[in-house]
């Protein structure tokens, strides 16, 4: 399939991507019809674009035509998604353009092995500008010729898993070393302890000290567990400390349920 040059083959979708506050009051009020638009309106973006997405009046019509569903309830769709966050409201409202923090993050993630130059983009979030520039520190190394494919060129999510593990446990400058994981957190009916320790990598909570912590308070990664709620509904370009942060609300939990 031809790609431009912009878009990625693939992106990742959290396992709690359902219980997101968003997507659940979208499921609540356009049921699963609502729940696939979102999904082929993120696959619209991330081939086309690859992390904004143009939206007016037309564009709105045609993607519900496409899509199968209502324009009326296309539009409140995008109302939900923009008043809960998932989408940038400054973006929309000034610009007609979805886009967000996470998106951009999982494409600059994802194109980082491209030749780009972030000052000509557009629809950047300064926020994510500044962070992708602050993790490189010589940029000429990190560029390739813009020739390479995008897809030769994109990383696949569960191939990086091992990898960002290893990184998180050697290359941590604290003297703390990771917790053992116990058994029963492979389990993956269970928990997404993989997830987790991939999520906190994105969020450059490194840390060893911070990262045991928030295992243990998370129980390692148990699925349906607090801390995918905080991780998903915190606006986290608002938030310095992210570990210490994280482990506050977590602790906070535990003492209000008594667990």
């Amino acid at each position: 399939m031809a790609m431009n040059y912009g878009g990625i083959m693939y992106f990742p979708l959290n396992v709690n991507f359902f219980d997101d506050a968003p997507i659940e009051l979208v499921e609540a009020k356009c049921g699963l019809a609502g729940i696939t638009a979102v999904i082929k309106l993120l696959c619209k973006m991330y081939k086309e674009k690859g992390y904004y997405l143009l939206w007016d009046k037309e564009q709105c019509t045609l993607f519900a035509h496409k899509t199968g569903i209502e324009e009326t309830n296309m539009e409140k769709i995008i109302c939900i998604l923009i008043d809960k966050g998932f989408f940038d409201r400054k973006y929309y409202e000034e610009q007609y353009v979805l886009t967000s923090a996470t998106i951009q993050k999982v494409w600059l993630e994802a194109t980082k092995r491209r030749k780009r130059d972030l000052n000509t983009l557009p629809y950047l979030l300064e926020s994510c500008i500044q962070d992708e520039e602050n993790s490189i520190p010589n940029k000429e190394y990190c560029m390739q010729p813009a020739n390479i494919s995008s897809q030769n060129a994109d990383i696949s999510e569960q191939s990086k898993v091992k990898q960002i593990k290893a990184e998180t446990e050697e290359g941590s400058s604290d003297e703390h070393s990771l917790l053992p994981v116990p058994g029963y957190a492979y389990n993956k009916q269970t928990h997404n302890y993989d997830g987790l320790i991939f999520t906190l990598r994105q969020m450059k909570i490194t840390k060893n000290e911070e990262v045991n912590a928030i295992l243990r308070l998370s129980d390692y990664g148990r699925l349906k567990g607090y801390v995918w709620q905080v991780i998903h509904n915190t606006r986290w370009s608002e938030i310095v400390a992210k570990g210490k942060y994280l482990i506050a609300a977590l602790v906070k939990e535990k003492k209000k349920t008594g667990n």
